[in-house]
């Protein structure tokens, strides 16, 4: 699939000195980097600096994109570039691995006074406790994960993305989908209701340990803005991995707490644009 008219219309104003244009980019693909980012990297600040500098990485190099393919999966390329070759996260480096995660899980149940902000808590810790669970995954079966599952692309287009081929690109996902299976489906309790883990019962523990709280943060803005969702719920019936796939894809998509497209835009002048066709 190649540009549509209108990206290459507003990629060429963007290269011929336009910021409003420019604004108009950016504002297209900013949230889906900082959610793949976030998902990746889990600490919302490292995520917010990547944000930025994958931007900036896409800007500079706009003379250079041919326009075969849609911006958003060249954009993409870029950022999954960036984020695999990135130093190590604030999470990566606790070395986080499924016996430490289950360990935690065992430890930190407390049964929540019931309030009317049990169920928005409640949401968050999912949202947060899904995303630490992929930091256990190998970054290239991770974001394999992520592609596959939660953005939802294509196989073809997942390996465009990744550098890959497209049967390499389905092994990575198929490896990461039975691991991510495996564990969600014997520990978390929205997976499987037969297991004792319970996103309200954690509620306590993660606020404790300030784990909640750059998601609290995050959230605030979806909740003023009546953009908060309920908690999914599958049906015993539900295949298990598909289970897995409808809990990564039903947590929350965030704004960046900074205003990233502020900071780009004042980076790049007209000129600045113009030498980069």
């Amino acid at each position: 699939m190649q540009t549509s008219p209108e990206e290459n219309d507003l990629l060429d104003l963007v290269l011929a000195g336009d910021l409003n244009a420019l604004e108009k980019l950016v504002r297209g693909v900013q949230k889906k980097v900082f959610n793949l980012s976030l998902k990746f990297l889990w600490n919302p600040e490292d995520a917010e600096d990547a944000t930025q500098e994958i931007l900036i990485k896409t800007i500079t190099n706009l003379g250079s994109f041919r326009r075969e393919s849609v911006f958003s999966t060249w954009v993409y390329r870029i950022a999954v570039n960036h984020l695999i070759n990135a130093k190590k996260s604030r999470v990566e480096q606790r070395r986080l691995t499924f016996r430490l995660v289950r360990s935690e899980l065992e430890k930190s149940s407390q049964k929540p006074e019931t309030s009317s902000e049990t169920e928005y808590l409640a949401s968050q810790v999912k949202t947060a406790c899904t995303h630490a669970m992929l930091t256990c995954l190998k970054r290239q079966h991770r974001i394999a994960f992520i592609l596959g599952e939660v953005v939802r692309v294509s196989g073809e287009e997942g390996a465009e993305i990744m550098g890959i081929s497209a049967v390499n690109f389905r092994k990575k996902l198929s490896r990461a989908r039975k691991r991510m299976g495996k564990f969600l489906g014997t520990n978390c309790g929205v997976v499987n209701s037969e297991n004792a883990c319970r996103c309200e019962n954690r509620i306590a523990y993660s606020i404790r340990n300030l784990a909640l709280k750059p998601y609290l943060d995050l959230s605030e803005r979806l909740k003023e803005n009546g953009q908060w969702r309920r908690i999914e719920t599958y049906s015993d019936e539900t295949d298990l991995l598909e289970k897995v796939s409808l809990t990564y894809r039903s947590t929350m998509d965030y704004d960046s707490r900074r205003n990233t497209l502020e900071e780009v835009k004042s980076i790049f002048s007209k000129r600045d644009l113009r030498i980069l066709n």
